[in-house]
């Protein structure tokens, strides 16, 4: 008992105080789009627009995981974001789920039917609409018009279509939209590879994917600095499953993070597939934890992993592959668990022991 209570008096470290970025707490959500089309998309405008160094406006183009098209599971990573004079967008690219429902979705079927309908479903036309959407979205606030420095976040599908936008949109759209660095979150390296057979078997009653996106064909559209931050407990994804897809990307600026579970204390932080989303609450838990491979909640590895890689990218000029993180202390002063680089640059040295041994055996 009293272990337990020492354990259970144990905290992770505070939220950090953000205001003195937060140059613009007034913001504004804009809609445009139709849902059921996949053409829906919200805009965050902040009412005093944050310039860079060259008089440049931010914008950033946010990517949903697969089925969690809702920017509830996001929500306060996006004001995050838009507090700091960001423009955000936040394309919902699948048909449906653009709001938490009244009613929690009870089954998986439910939530599938919700959000990927017409079968077979098409992840390339997904990646289309997210594209378009976007581009209609920056004409309409003028940003095509402006100097404008645009950067990509991606969780999950959302990982792998921030990776993949170069490839799709690098003729077809207004320079603006090209990013000038790309951070995701344990993405997956295409689009049917890593789908849980929980959910697999409900895609393939509906005669399956029309198409594919996939990283060994996209990657080598990627020229800029690429940060792939992802939990060493992803079971979704686990990590190994980087290693071959990892050097299909053309840049030899990017470097695969890991991030660790920390029991230390209560709560604990999981470094699971989930780690960057706020809200899942549109599932109970246990689905969540077994179709989605954890449980969204705003904690330490939001703040000083997922949010800063980004913070440091845009605010403070960082390259996406030479990210520092500092995780913090408990509350009784031992440290969190530190972030690892997993993966970098092209050559084989470059890798973990793990990796190496791994990458020596499977490819």
């Amino acid at each position: 008992m009293y272990l337990l209570s020492q354990f259970c008096s144990i905290k992770p470290p505070q939220k950090p105080d953000y205001s003195g970025i937060y140059t613009s707490p007034n913001y504004k959500v804009e809609t445009q789009g139709e849902c059921d089309q996949g053409s829906y998309i919200e805009m965050y405008i902040p009412e005093k627009p944050y310039y860079s160094d060259t008089g440049a406006k931010i914008a950033v183009i946010y990517l949903h995981g697969f089925t969690l098209g809702a920017s509830e599971i996001y929500s306060t990573h996006l004001e995050h974001l838009v507090k700091q004079g960001y423009y955000v967008f936040y394309p919902n690219y699948q048909r449906g789920f653009c709001k938490f429902p009244a009613y929690r979705f009870e089954t998986l079927y439910e939530l599938v039917v919700e959000t990927l309908n017409p079968f077979p479903i098409s992840p390339v036309g997904w990646m289309e609409s997210a594209i378009s959407s976007t581009l209609q979205a920056f004409k309409y606030l003028n940003l095509t018009e402006s100097n404008v420095n645009t950067y990509l976040f991606g969780h999950s599908l959302g990982g792998l279509f921030a990776l993949s936008w170069c490839y799709y949109a690098q003729e077809k759209v207004h320079p603006n939209l090209l990013p000038k660095q790309i951070v995701v979150a344990d993405p997956i390296p295409d689009s049917q590879s890593n789908i849980p057979p929980s959910i697999r078997e409900y895609i393939d009653l509906f005669h399956g994917f029309k198409d594919k996106v996939d990283i060994v064909q996209t990657g080598i559209a990627l020229k800029v600095p690429v940060a792939i931050l992802h939990g060493n407990n992803d079971t979704i994804v686990p990590k190994h499953s980087w290693i071959k897809p990892f050097y299909s990307i053309e840049t030899n600026q990017k470097t695969m993070y890991l991030s660790f579970t920390d029991k230390h204390g209560s709560p604990a932080m999981y470094a699971d597939h989930e780690q960057a989303t706020i809200n899942t609450s549109f599932l109970s838990n246990w689905i969540a934890d077994e179709f989605l491979g954890g449980v969204g909640v705003e904690n330490n590895l939001d703040w000083r992993y997922i949010w800063h890689a980004l913070d440091q990218v845009i605010r403070f000029g960082a390259d996406a592959d030479k990210l520092k993180f500092d995780m913090g202390k408990w509350s009784d002063g031992k440290p969190v668990m530190p972030i690892q680089v997993y993966l970098h640059s092209v050559n084989n040295s470059s890798l973990t022991s793990h990796a190496r041994a791994f990458y020596s055996n499977k490819i």
